[in-house]
């Protein structure tokens, strides 16, 4: 996480001087969700990797009245596709239950980006109108506030009915100076020094004993890839680990030169079948590597 985390940090921070104009932050997200859920307003847009962002959109979504209002939009250079952000709720197939207004939002987004702003307007307002007179689906239905409660088709006749008004209390909208989003094309940067600095060998081993595994595993190093450490759960449990880290039998192995002499794919290919002939169980393998004299690898928790 800290190298893919970091990896979307680095890059933020290399766009937003394109924007002078946008005041930019950075928040880790569990204080973000946080700030999220208890000061919205105080967000405009927030960018975040895929997982972050289907999670925090379900909390603002959540937040504004229920998942079911939000759509969603997924644009590319030569395609785009639009949904309502919680998917396809099978739980609610069929029950004439769901609110189909997270579909309908992604709609409006659609016809937005396909220049349908004027068709996107009016809908939209209608859909503002239908909240606004108290027609809710369940999920939004409170009793003394909302003045019917309706299943999927009545909820989407009644903003039908309500095209061509606009709201009075919620504030209509009006996309008459909409522009189309067009995306940069994407370059690639030019690559930069790649070292292979050592390997992470994954071990299944079913002791419980790291000084033990790193006795068996040491039969594998040598003199260009001595055994460095073991972790376990990213923790290191060898050497000079603590008896009472909680193992399981899924081992990362790590074998890196000691004073950073270099190493071909050779030598990792001699430790594998070395690992082979004294029947350790490899599970998988992970090249370590440095790019412009940065590691480019996580540490184990403890180093």
């Amino acid at each position: 996480m800290k190298q893919t985390d970091g990896l979307f940090h680095r890059v933020f921070d290399e766009i937003a001087p394109n924007f002078p104009d946008i005041e930019n932050e950075h928040w880790i997200v569990d204080i973000g969700a946080a700030k999220l859920a208890d000061t919205p307003q105080a967000f405009d847009m927030i960018v975040m990797p895929n997982l972050y962002g289907d999670v925090l959109s379900d909390v603002a979504a959540q937040i504004a009245g229920s998942v079911g209002l939000a759509g969603s939009a997924n644009l590319g250079q030569e395609c785009a596709m639009f949904e309502a952000i919680h998917g396809s709720a099978p739980r609610r197939a069929g029950q004439n239950m769901a609110n189909p207004s997270g579909l309908l939002q992604g709609a409006i987004m659609m016809l937005n980006h396909i220049g349908q702003a004027a068709v996107a307007e009016r809908v939209q307002n209608a859909w503002l109108k239908t909240i606004e007179d108290g027609v809710h689906t369940y999920d939004l239905y409170e009793e003394g506030r909302s003045q019917q409660k309706v299943g999927t088709a009545e909820f989407a006749q009644a903003v039908i009915a309500r095209l061509g008004q606009q709201p009075t209390f919620l504030k209509p909208v009006s996309y008459t100076n909409t522009q189309v989003l067009t995306l940069p094309a994407y370059q690639r940067k030019p690559p930069v020094q790649k070292d292979l600095l050592g390997v992470d060998v994954f071990v299944h081993w079913p002791g419980s004993d790291p000084n033990e595994l790193a006795a068996l595993v040491n039969e594998l190093a040598t003199t260009e890839l001595p055994l460095s450490m073991i972790t376990n759960r990213g923790i290191k449990v060898w050497p000079n680990g603590f008896q009472e880290t909680f193992c399981t039998d899924h081992w990362r192995c790590r074998f890196l030169p000691t004073h950073g002499e270099p190493i071909t794919k050779k030598h990792i290919i001699n430790l594998l079948s070395s690992a082979v002939a004294t029947g350790i169980d490899t599970i998988k393998t992970e090249n370590l590597y440095a790019f412009a004299g940065k590691p480019a690898f996580s540490m184990g928790q403890g180093q």
